[in-house]
């Protein structure tokens, strides 16, 4: 009689401890998705790219294209080298798609006609770090002359990196209006590091965003001829040289960055196209340490 006691006893205690195991279980399995969220990252799968083929643009009578491509792999900083639509301070390099535009609209006003950057087209591949891209220029449809181009990107800095480049950008062309053409923003599928190194799986993006502008002289016909204008300012004049009156230069607001885990001042300094240096100087650093959360000056 004893001995079943015990037995019963030791079920019921077995039966109990089983039950709580199993609402502990069921617990766990309810909050078990969030926990993988938390702790794994998704694997991105990165469709075919497929380029765009300038022969199969419409263009009009007088139009033309102006293309081309550059890749970063093999570049320092390699998704800043990626956004380096023209040429970026540190080495130069770039694609130059400034000056190749700017050829493109003068060809458009050797043909008698005032010229304008009807279409712009971006690509870029993340597994081979190529920017494709095709303007195609041709004479103006708003009574407007065009005659430069230029643009401000950032790789990873947001649109508030990009828009603090513009006052400067615009007060290189003193006497020219500027136009929006294209506010690129594409988040490119990670596959390299920033050092240019292959990751093993792709798990994130680098945000590309670039704002292209075109730029108007509204003195072409009304105080000096297209012909005129064509053959005493060819494309490669710089914009402070160009005739007119100047237009006062507009300073950018202070620019600030938020540090976040991981980040490196060598990194940040080359999202917003400055020097480690120029930081330290500016928030009176003594050293390259940097805390997360700290806000810094951007000069």
């Amino acid at each position: 009689m004893v001995k079943l006691l015990s037995f019963c006893i030791a079920f019921i205690g077995f039966s109990f401890l089983m039950n709580q195991v199993a609402f502990a279980q069921t617990d766990l399995d309810e909050e078990l998705p969030d926990t993988i969220a938390i702790l794994t990252k998704s694997t991105i799968t990165i469709p075919p790219f497929n380029r765009i083929n300038p022969d199969t643009l419409k263009i009009g009578v007088n139009d033309e294209i102006v293309s081309d491509s550059y890749c970063a792999l093999g570049m320092p900083a390699v998704y800043d080298a990626l956004h380096s639509f023209h040429s970026r301070r540190s080495d130069k390099f770039g694609g130059y798609i400034n000056w190749k535009i700017n050829k493109g609209l003068e060809n458009i006003r050797k043909k008698g006609f005032k010229s304008d950057i009807k279409n712009l087209y971006i690509q870029i591949d993340p597994k081979t770090l190529t920017v494709y891209w095709i303007a195609v220029v041709g004479p103006s449809t708003d009574g407007r002359c065009y005659v430069r181009f230029d643009s401000r990107g950032s790789a990873g800095g947001g649109v508030r990196a990009v828009e603090n480049q513009l006052p400067m950008m615009h007060s290189y062309y003193p006497t020219l209006n500027e136009v929006k053409v294209l506010e690129f923003n594409d988040n490119v599928t990670k596959c390299f590091d920033w050092n240019g190194n292959p990751v093993s799986s792709y798990t994130s993006y680098v945000n590309i965003r670039q704002h292209f502008f075109k730029y108007y002289d509204l003195q072409v016909d009304a105080s000096i001829t297209l012909e005129e204008y064509t053959k005493k300012y060819p494309y490669n004049t710089e914009g402070a040289n160009l005739p007119g009156k100047k237009k006062p230069v507009v300073k950018s607001r202070q620019r600030k960055y938020k540090v976040k885990s991981g980040d490196t001042l060598s990194e940040i300094a080359q999202k917003y196209h400055t020097s480690v240096s120029k930081i330290k100087k500016a928030n009176g650093l003594r050293s390259d340490l940097i805390r997360t959360g700290q806000v810094l000056k951007i000069p």
